[in-house]
Protein backbone atom coordinates (compact mmCIF):
# COMPACT_ATOMS: atom_id res chain seq x y z
CA UNK A 1 0.00 0.00 0.00
CA UNK A 2 1.18 3.51 -0.95
CA UNK A 3 0.65 6.58 1.37
CA UNK A 4 0.76 10.36 0.13
CA UNK A 5 0.93 13.17 3.38
CA UNK A 6 -1.76 15.54 2.22
CA UNK A 7 -2.28 19.02 4.74
CA UNK A 8 -5.83 20.08 3.52
CA UNK A 9 -5.78 23.53 5.20
CA UNK A 10 -8.76 25.81 5.41
CA UNK A 11 -6.89 28.46 2.91
CA UNK A 12 -4.24 26.58 1.40
CA UNK A 13 -3.60 22.74 0.56
CA UNK A 14 -0.63 20.78 0.05
CA UNK A 15 0.53 17.00 -0.71
CA UNK A 16 3.71 15.79 -0.06
CA UNK A 17 6.21 12.45 0.18
CA UNK A 18 9.51 12.03 1.01
CA UNK A 19 11.67 10.93 -2.51
CA UNK A 20 15.07 9.77 -2.33
CA UNK A 21 15.77 10.51 1.18
CA UNK A 22 14.45 14.25 0.87
CA UNK A 23 10.63 15.24 0.77
CA UNK A 24 9.17 16.45 -2.26
CA UNK A 25 5.56 18.20 -2.82
CA UNK A 26 3.69 17.80 -5.60
CA UNK A 27 2.99 20.75 -8.03
CA UNK A 28 0.04 22.03 -8.95
CA UNK A 29 -0.94 22.80 -12.87
CA UNK A 30 0.14 26.49 -11.95
CA UNK A 31 3.48 24.96 -10.79
CA UNK A 32 3.13 25.57 -7.23
CA UNK A 33 3.16 23.63 -4.53
CA UNK A 34 0.33 25.12 -2.77
CA UNK A 35 -2.94 26.13 -3.81
CA UNK A 36 -5.94 28.09 -2.19
CA UNK A 37 -8.47 25.53 -1.03
CA UNK A 38 -11.32 26.30 -3.11
CA UNK A 39 -13.72 24.69 -5.43
CA UNK A 40 -15.57 25.99 -8.28
CA UNK A 41 -18.62 24.38 -10.24
CA UNK A 42 -18.54 26.50 -13.49
CA UNK A 43 -22.70 26.54 -14.56
CA UNK A 44 -23.41 24.60 -17.14
CA UNK A 45 -20.80 21.74 -17.48
CA UNK A 46 -20.15 18.77 -15.08
CA UNK A 47 -16.58 19.22 -14.35
CA UNK A 48 -15.37 21.23 -11.69
CA UNK A 49 -11.89 22.63 -10.34
CA UNK A 50 -9.77 23.29 -7.81
CA UNK A 51 -6.93 25.99 -6.32
CA UNK A 52 -5.90 28.32 -8.65
CA UNK A 53 -6.90 27.15 -11.44
CA UNK A 54 -10.50 27.37 -10.27
CA UNK A 55 -10.15 31.37 -8.92
CA UNK A 56 -8.50 32.20 -12.51
CA UNK A 57 -11.63 30.21 -14.36
CA UNK A 58 -14.08 31.81 -12.25
CA UNK A 59 -12.85 35.27 -12.57
CA UNK A 60 -12.33 34.69 -16.90
CA UNK A 61 -15.99 33.49 -16.47
CA UNK A 62 -16.94 37.14 -14.64
CA UNK A 63 -14.83 38.68 -17.47
CA UNK A 64 -16.79 37.71 -19.86
CA UNK A 65 -19.96 37.98 -18.33
CA UNK A 66 -20.36 34.68 -18.77
CA UNK A 67 -22.54 32.65 -16.13
CA UNK A 68 -20.22 32.83 -13.20
CA UNK A 69 -21.32 29.09 -11.68
CA UNK A 70 -20.07 28.50 -7.66
CA UNK A 71 -17.14 28.86 -6.66
CA UNK A 72 -16.96 27.30 -3.09
CA UNK A 73 -14.31 28.80 -0.04
CA UNK A 74 -12.97 27.57 3.21
CA UNK A 75 -14.27 24.02 2.82
CA UNK A 76 -13.22 22.74 5.31
CA UNK A 77 -15.11 25.06 7.86
CA UNK A 78 -18.38 23.14 6.76
CA UNK A 79 -17.06 20.03 8.00
CA UNK A 80 -17.87 20.56 11.78
CA UNK A 81 -20.73 22.25 11.26
CA UNK A 82 -23.71 19.88 12.65
CA UNK A 83 -26.27 22.36 10.96
CA UNK A 84 -24.62 21.73 7.48
CA UNK A 85 -26.70 19.15 5.43
CA UNK A 86 -25.90 19.82 2.22
CA UNK A 87 -25.95 22.52 -0.39
CA UNK A 88 -27.46 22.33 -4.17
CA UNK A 89 -25.03 22.69 -6.61
CA UNK A 90 -26.48 23.14 -10.51
CA UNK A 91 -25.60 19.85 -12.46
CA UNK A 92 -24.38 18.37 -9.33
CA UNK A 93 -27.11 18.29 -6.90
CA UNK A 94 -27.37 17.75 -3.21
CA UNK A 95 -23.73 17.83 -2.03
CA UNK A 96 -22.69 17.17 1.81
CA UNK A 97 -19.76 18.63 3.54
CA UNK A 98 -17.92 15.70 2.50
CA UNK A 99 -18.63 15.20 -1.02
CA UNK A 100 -17.12 18.67 -1.49
CA UNK A 101 -14.39 17.68 0.30
CA UNK A 102 -14.10 14.86 -1.69
CA UNK A 103 -13.89 16.54 -4.50
CA UNK A 104 -11.06 18.73 -3.73
CA UNK A 105 -9.17 15.61 -2.25
CA UNK A 106 -9.86 13.55 -5.35
CA UNK A 107 -8.14 16.21 -7.78
CA UNK A 108 -5.10 16.46 -5.57
CA UNK A 109 -4.96 13.13 -4.79
CA UNK A 110 -4.74 12.83 -9.27
CA UNK A 111 -2.33 15.63 -9.07
CA UNK A 112 -0.26 13.12 -6.47
CA UNK A 113 -0.34 10.04 -8.94
CA UNK A 114 0.61 12.20 -11.86
CA UNK A 115 3.60 13.41 -10.04
CA UNK A 116 5.00 10.35 -8.62
CA UNK A 117 4.01 7.76 -11.20
CA UNK A 118 2.16 5.59 -9.02
CA UNK A 119 -1.54 4.99 -7.54
CA UNK A 120 -2.27 5.97 -3.67
CA UNK A 121 -4.30 4.06 -1.72
CA UNK A 122 -3.33 5.37 1.85
CA UNK A 123 -3.58 8.60 2.79
CA UNK A 124 -1.94 10.60 5.81
CA UNK A 125 -4.30 13.57 6.57
CA UNK A 126 -3.38 16.45 8.82
CA UNK A 127 -6.07 17.40 11.36
CA UNK A 128 -6.20 20.28 13.98
CA UNK A 129 -6.07 19.97 17.62
CA UNK A 130 -9.56 21.35 18.23
CA UNK A 131 -11.63 19.28 15.50
CA UNK A 132 -14.56 17.50 16.74
CA UNK A 133 -15.73 13.85 15.98
CA UNK A 134 -17.84 14.64 13.31
CA UNK A 135 -15.73 17.07 11.06
CA UNK A 136 -13.08 14.19 11.63
CA UNK A 137 -15.68 11.45 10.37
CA UNK A 138 -16.84 13.91 7.41
CA UNK A 139 -12.60 14.38 6.27
CA UNK A 140 -12.58 10.77 7.03
CA UNK A 141 -15.63 9.70 4.74
CA UNK A 142 -14.19 12.39 1.79
CA UNK A 143 -10.64 10.71 1.65
CA UNK A 144 -12.76 7.53 0.98
CA UNK A 145 -15.12 8.74 -1.60
CA UNK A 146 -11.63 9.74 -3.16
CA UNK A 147 -10.50 6.88 -3.87
CA UNK A 148 -8.64 6.21 -0.51
CA UNK A 149 -8.61 2.99 1.31
CA UNK A 150 -7.21 3.70 4.60
CA UNK A 151 -6.95 7.25 6.02
CA UNK A 152 -4.44 7.84 8.64
CA UNK A 153 -4.80 10.85 11.04
CA UNK A 154 -1.85 13.46 12.21
CA UNK A 155 -2.22 16.01 14.27
CA UNK A 156 -1.22 19.23 12.27
CA UNK A 157 1.44 20.97 14.92
CA UNK A 158 2.81 17.47 15.55
CA UNK A 159 3.60 16.73 11.98
CA UNK A 160 5.32 20.90 12.09
CA UNK A 161 7.28 19.65 14.93
CA UNK A 162 8.25 16.19 12.68
CA UNK A 163 9.67 18.53 9.99
CA UNK A 164 11.89 20.17 12.54
CA UNK A 165 12.97 17.20 14.19
CA UNK A 166 14.17 15.21 11.03
CA UNK A 167 17.43 17.69 11.02
CA UNK A 168 17.56 18.24 14.85
CA UNK A 169 20.90 16.77 16.62
CA UNK A 170 19.83 16.15 19.71
CA UNK A 171 16.97 15.42 22.18
CA UNK A 172 14.24 19.05 22.98
CA UNK A 173 11.36 19.81 24.18
CA UNK A 174 9.62 22.27 21.63
CA UNK A 175 6.61 24.02 21.08
CA UNK A 176 4.79 24.19 17.93
CA UNK A 177 2.55 27.15 17.32
CA UNK A 178 0.88 26.46 14.12
CA UNK A 179 -1.37 29.69 13.29
CA UNK A 180 -3.09 28.75 9.81
CA UNK A 181 -5.87 29.90 8.43
CA UNK A 182 -8.85 28.55 10.05
CA UNK A 183 -7.54 27.53 13.50
CA UNK A 184 -4.63 28.23 15.94
CA UNK A 185 -2.65 24.66 17.02
CA UNK A 186 -0.36 24.67 20.02
CA UNK A 187 1.47 21.26 20.81
CA UNK A 188 4.14 20.56 23.57
CA UNK A 189 6.25 17.62 22.20
CA UNK A 190 9.82 16.01 22.75
CA UNK A 191 11.60 15.64 19.84
CA UNK A 192 14.68 13.21 19.30
CA UNK A 193 16.17 12.21 15.90
CA UNK A 194 16.66 8.60 17.37
CA UNK A 195 12.92 8.23 17.47
CA UNK A 196 12.21 10.27 14.16
CA UNK A 197 11.13 7.36 12.20
CA UNK A 198 9.48 5.46 14.85
CA UNK A 199 5.92 4.44 14.65
CA UNK A 200 4.58 5.52 17.82
CA UNK A 201 5.10 8.95 19.48
CA UNK A 202 2.16 9.05 21.78
CA UNK A 203 4.43 9.14 24.72
CA UNK A 204 6.45 12.20 23.44
CA UNK A 205 3.26 14.06 23.16
CA UNK A 206 2.96 15.97 26.29
CA UNK A 207 -0.09 18.83 25.47
CA UNK A 208 -2.17 19.81 22.79
CA UNK A 209 -4.09 22.89 22.58
CA UNK A 210 -5.27 25.54 20.30
CA UNK A 211 -8.47 27.81 19.39
CA UNK A 212 -10.65 28.20 16.78
CA UNK A 213 -9.61 31.35 15.60
CA UNK A 214 -6.82 32.49 13.03
CA UNK A 215 -6.23 33.93 9.80
CA UNK A 216 -9.64 34.06 8.55
CA UNK A 217 -11.17 35.98 11.87
CA UNK A 218 -7.97 38.22 11.06
CA UNK A 219 -9.70 39.22 7.86
CA UNK A 220 -13.13 39.32 8.91
CA UNK A 221 -12.05 41.55 11.54
CA UNK A 222 -11.01 44.12 9.06
CA UNK A 223 -14.37 43.83 7.05
CA UNK A 224 -16.40 44.08 10.03
CA UNK A 225 -14.73 46.67 11.91
CA UNK A 226 -13.46 49.07 9.24
CA UNK A 227 -15.62 48.49 6.00
CA UNK A 228 -18.76 47.33 6.65
CA UNK A 229 -19.88 50.66 6.94
CA UNK A 230 -19.06 50.98 3.37
CA UNK A 231 -21.60 48.50 2.93
CA UNK A 232 -24.55 49.42 5.17
CA UNK A 233 -23.75 48.73 8.53
CA UNK A 234 -24.99 51.64 10.96
CA UNK A 235 -26.97 53.02 8.48
CA UNK A 236 -30.88 53.13 8.81
CA UNK A 237 -34.17 52.89 6.90
CA UNK A 238 -37.61 53.25 7.34
CA UNK A 239 -39.90 50.36 6.96
CA UNK A 240 -44.00 50.94 8.15
CA UNK A 241 -43.66 53.72 9.40
CA UNK A 242 -40.65 53.03 11.47
CA UNK A 243 -36.93 53.49 11.36
CA UNK A 244 -35.04 50.67 11.64
CA UNK A 245 -31.37 49.47 11.73
CA UNK A 246 -29.72 47.65 9.32
CA UNK A 247 -29.91 44.27 9.54
CA UNK A 248 -27.34 42.60 11.61
CA UNK A 249 -27.34 39.40 10.08
CA UNK A 250 -26.00 40.70 6.24
CA UNK A 251 -23.15 41.83 8.15
CA UNK A 252 -22.48 39.04 9.61
CA UNK A 253 -22.51 37.20 6.24
CA UNK A 254 -20.22 40.09 4.70
CA UNK A 255 -17.80 39.90 7.09
CA UNK A 256 -17.35 36.14 6.56
CA UNK A 257 -15.80 35.28 2.92
CA UNK A 258 -17.11 31.96 2.43
CA UNK A 259 -20.41 32.59 3.98
CA UNK A 260 -21.02 35.97 1.16
CA UNK A 261 -22.56 33.28 -1.49
CA UNK A 262 -25.17 32.93 1.36
CA UNK A 263 -26.58 36.73 0.67
CA UNK A 264 -27.06 35.03 -3.29
CA UNK A 265 -31.05 34.37 -2.73
CA UNK A 266 -34.24 35.84 -3.48
CA UNK A 267 -35.26 37.36 0.21
CA UNK A 268 -31.82 39.01 0.97
CA UNK A 269 -31.50 40.51 -2.29
CA UNK A 270 -35.06 41.70 -1.93
CA UNK A 271 -34.60 43.39 1.36
CA UNK A 272 -31.30 44.60 0.65
CA UNK A 273 -33.37 47.03 -2.41
CA UNK A 274 -36.30 47.44 -0.57
CA UNK A 275 -33.60 49.00 2.33
CA UNK A 276 -31.70 51.12 -0.34
CA UNK A 277 -34.68 52.52 -1.12
CA UNK A 278 -35.55 54.52 2.44
CA UNK A 279 -31.95 54.40 3.19
CA UNK A 280 -30.23 57.52 5.09
CA UNK A 281 -27.39 55.96 3.23
CA UNK A 282 -28.66 54.30 -0.12
CA UNK A 283 -24.74 54.46 -2.01
CA UNK A 284 -23.11 51.81 1.02
CA UNK A 285 -26.51 49.75 0.50
CA UNK A 286 -26.25 50.06 -3.20
CA UNK A 287 -22.52 49.39 -2.93
CA UNK A 288 -23.21 45.77 -1.34
CA UNK A 289 -26.17 45.08 -3.57
CA UNK A 290 -23.87 45.12 -6.15
CA UNK A 291 -20.95 43.47 -4.36
CA UNK A 292 -23.29 40.58 -4.40
CA UNK A 293 -25.01 41.25 -8.13
CA UNK A 294 -21.58 41.29 -9.53
CA UNK A 295 -19.63 38.44 -7.30
CA UNK A 296 -17.18 40.54 -5.94
CA UNK A 297 -17.17 38.48 -2.22
CA UNK A 298 -14.11 36.42 -3.33
CA UNK A 299 -12.30 39.74 -5.22
CA UNK A 300 -12.95 41.67 -1.95
CA UNK A 301 -11.30 39.49 0.33
CA UNK A 302 -8.29 39.09 -1.88
CA UNK A 303 -8.00 43.13 -1.83
CA UNK A 304 -8.11 42.50 1.98
CA UNK A 305 -6.15 39.77 2.43
CA UNK A 306 -3.20 42.26 0.35
CA UNK A 307 -3.94 44.51 3.02
CA UNK A 308 -3.00 42.56 5.84
CA UNK A 309 -0.30 41.46 4.60
CA UNK A 310 1.00 44.80 4.01
CA UNK A 311 0.88 45.20 7.43
CA UNK A 312 3.09 42.84 8.51
CA UNK A 313 5.90 45.26 7.19
CA UNK A 314 4.59 48.68 7.04
CA UNK A 315 2.55 50.72 9.34
CA UNK A 316 -0.75 51.74 6.96
CA UNK A 317 -1.54 50.13 4.29
CA UNK A 318 -5.05 50.36 1.29
CA UNK A 319 -7.95 48.02 0.64
CA UNK A 320 -7.99 49.01 -2.79
CA UNK A 321 -11.14 47.87 -4.92
CA UNK A 322 -11.69 49.49 -7.60
CA UNK A 323 -15.00 47.80 -9.01
CA UNK A 324 -16.63 48.75 -5.66
CA UNK A 325 -15.08 52.75 -5.49
CA UNK A 326 -13.27 51.40 -2.53
CA UNK A 327 -9.97 52.41 -0.91
CA UNK A 328 -9.79 52.49 2.76
CA UNK A 329 -6.78 53.09 4.84
CA UNK A 330 -5.93 50.93 7.74
CA UNK A 331 -3.26 51.78 9.70
CA UNK A 332 -0.89 49.59 11.96
CA UNK A 333 -1.84 50.75 15.40
CA UNK A 334 -6.01 50.25 14.35
CA UNK A 335 -5.40 47.08 13.00
CA UNK A 336 -3.85 45.95 16.45
CA UNK A 337 -6.58 46.94 18.48
CA UNK A 338 -9.24 45.11 16.04
CA UNK A 339 -7.16 41.86 16.67
CA UNK A 340 -6.02 42.24 19.94
CA UNK A 341 -9.42 40.25 21.18
CA UNK A 342 -8.04 37.01 19.31
CA UNK A 343 -4.31 37.86 19.88
CA UNK A 344 -5.25 37.72 23.65
CA UNK A 345 -7.45 33.73 23.11
CA UNK A 346 -4.03 32.88 21.34
CA UNK A 347 -1.80 33.49 24.51
CA UNK A 348 -3.99 31.81 26.50
CA UNK A 349 -3.77 28.76 24.33
CA UNK A 350 -0.03 28.87 24.78
CA UNK A 351 -0.15 29.34 28.54
CA UNK A 352 -2.88 26.29 28.63
CA UNK A 353 -1.33 24.14 26.52
CA UNK A 354 1.66 24.57 28.86
CA UNK A 355 0.48 24.23 31.86
CA UNK A 356 -1.31 21.20 31.07
CA UNK A 357 2.24 20.09 29.93
CA UNK A 358 3.35 20.82 33.22
CA UNK A 359 6.48 22.98 32.35
CA UNK A 360 7.19 26.75 32.07
CA UNK A 361 8.00 28.55 29.01
CA UNK A 362 11.99 28.12 30.33
CA UNK A 363 11.95 24.25 29.74
CA UNK A 364 10.71 25.00 26.43
CA UNK A 365 13.84 24.36 24.08
CA UNK A 366 12.74 25.40 21.14
CA UNK A 367 9.61 27.22 19.48
CA UNK A 368 8.36 26.18 15.87
CA UNK A 369 6.29 29.13 14.69
CA UNK A 370 4.83 28.57 11.40
CA UNK A 371 1.95 29.06 10.02
CA UNK A 372 0.30 32.63 7.53
CA UNK A 373 -0.22 34.37 10.24
CA UNK A 374 2.97 33.99 12.28
CA UNK A 375 4.24 36.60 10.23
CA UNK A 376 1.71 39.31 11.80
CA UNK A 377 4.01 41.52 14.04
CA UNK A 378 1.54 41.71 17.09
CA UNK A 379 1.18 38.03 17.62
CA UNK A 380 4.98 37.80 16.98
CA UNK A 381 5.67 39.79 19.16
CA UNK A 382 3.08 37.87 22.06
CA UNK A 383 5.01 34.71 21.04
CA UNK A 384 8.15 36.04 21.83
CA UNK A 385 7.37 37.93 25.16
CA UNK A 386 6.36 34.70 26.06
CA UNK A 387 9.24 32.50 24.84
CA UNK A 388 12.16 34.53 24.41
CA UNK A 389 13.23 35.43 20.56
CA UNK A 390 16.43 33.17 20.84
CA UNK A 391 13.95 29.88 20.58
CA UNK A 392 12.01 30.81 17.91
CA UNK A 393 12.67 29.04 14.89
CA UNK A 394 10.47 29.87 11.37
CA UNK A 395 10.45 27.35 8.78
CA UNK A 396 8.48 27.78 5.78
CA UNK A 397 5.57 28.66 7.23
CA UNK A 398 3.05 26.82 4.05
CA UNK A 399 5.06 23.84 4.10
CA UNK A 400 5.88 22.65 7.63
CA UNK A 401 2.86 20.45 8.12
CA UNK A 402 2.85 19.17 4.85
CA UNK A 403 6.55 18.37 5.44
CA UNK A 404 5.67 16.13 8.39
CA UNK A 405 2.88 14.60 6.84
CA UNK A 406 5.09 13.43 4.23
CA UNK A 407 7.15 11.56 6.34
CA UNK A 408 5.18 10.15 8.16
CA UNK A 409 3.43 8.77 4.74
CA UNK A 410 6.80 7.21 3.12
CA UNK A 411 6.99 5.27 6.57
CA UNK A 412 3.68 3.28 6.33
CA UNK A 413 2.85 0.23 4.23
Amino acid sequence: MHFIGIDFGTSNSLASLVSQNRIEFVKFPDGKISNPTILYFPEKSKQHLIGNEAVYRYLSHLEQNEGAGRLMLSIKTLLPEANFDHTAVIGFGRLTADDLAARFIGILKEYAENHFSRAFDGVVLGRPVNFSELALSRLENAAKKAGFKEVIFWLEPVAAALAHEITAEKDELVCVVDLGGGTSDICVVETSPQRSMSADRENDVKAVGGVNQAGDELTSRIMKEQLAPKFGAGSTFFSLGKELPFPVHLIERLSRWHRINLLKNSRDIGDIAAIARSSDRPEDVNRLANLIKHHYGFELFQAINDAKEHLSQNDRAFVKFKPLNLAEEICLTGFEEMISPVTVKIEQAIRETLRAAAVGPAAIKRVILTGGSSQIPQINQMVIKIFGAEKIIRPDFFSSVATGLGYVAARKK
